[in-house]
């Protein structure tokens, strides 16, 4: 037997979360960006992004910058996955994308400051 789904905006507004919730970090920190130095309370913090000013501003500008770039695709495929999966199968498949686009940075980052790109 086929399985009806029905549009709630309950299932809508879960299925927002996740491209929300990078984006709201992501505004959040451009708005109290971390400062210019390494600093122990927040920011992109790695033992690289961490080694130079250069290299942590480089990180935590370009990790805002992912994040935001990730978030508006989320947020526009909450739509479908809401008009046309059921409530489960949508949100595993948003939640695992908001967790690749959380790790992901983290990978593409890393491989930019081992080559280098933030030396001017």
């Amino acid at each position: 037997m086929e399985e009806l789904i029905t549009f709630t905006w309950g299932n809508l507004g879960l299925n927002l979360i996740p491209g929300a919730l990078l984006w709201v970090i992501q505004a959040a920190v451009r708005r109290w960006p971390p400062g210019d130095k390494p600093n122990a309370l927040y920011g992109y913090r790695t033992k690289r992004s961490m080694a130079s000013p250069e290299a942590w501003a480089y990180a935590n500008r370009r990790s805002i910058d992912l994040y935001a770039m990730y978030s508006w695709p989320l947020m526009a495929a909450a739509v479908p996955f809401t008009l046309y999966a059921d409530i489960d199968m949508g949100q595993l498949v948003l939640y695992t994308l908001m967790t690749v686009a959380c790790v992901w940075p983290l990978v593409v980052i890393e491989r930019a400051l081992k080559r280098g790109d933030h030396v001017s």
